[in-house]
């Protein structure tokens, strides 16, 4: 495992590094080889619980909600290096898109989510609906 780099993001501080967080699939002559992930870590320092949502290449997947809080991890399939938003809405609350961050398969992401997303510099507000 290599070194973490640090990247201020939205409403969150997120590290990123090359671990080995990849699932385990059988290849075509029965052997094991790593199927290429990503992990996201999230930890929710404010009340309200909030819906995630990983953007990448024009698709939007549901990672899933994290209690007020609370933490959460998510595991998404992630092929080659592409850049990764996270879309945050909170319950009854603000919602904010990070900024876009290149991320290559095995890597780890952390994700921290503030307690008032309306202060954040790098929150962009997200779309209604």
């Amino acid at each position: 495992m290599r070194a973490s780099r640090v990247v201020l993001f939205l409403a969150a501080v997120l590290v990123v590094s090359t671990a080995g967080c990849r699932a385990v699939a059988p290849g075509l002559f029965g052997e094991r080889r790593a199927r290429p992930n990503i992990r996201i870590d999230v930890t929710n320092l404010n009340f309200q619980d909030a819906t995630l949502h990983a953007m990448r290449g024009g698709e939007r997947h549901r990672l899933g909600t994290v209690t007020g809080k609370g933490s959460a991890t998510y595991t998404l399939e992630w092929r080659t290096a592409l850049p990764l938003q996270i879309e945050i809405d909170l319950l009854a609350g603000g919602r904010c898109t990070t900024r876009a961050l290149t991320v290559d398969p095995g890597e780890r992401i952390q994700l921290q989510i503030e307690v008032d997303l309306r202060r954040q510099a790098d929150c962009s507000p997200g779309r209604a609906g």
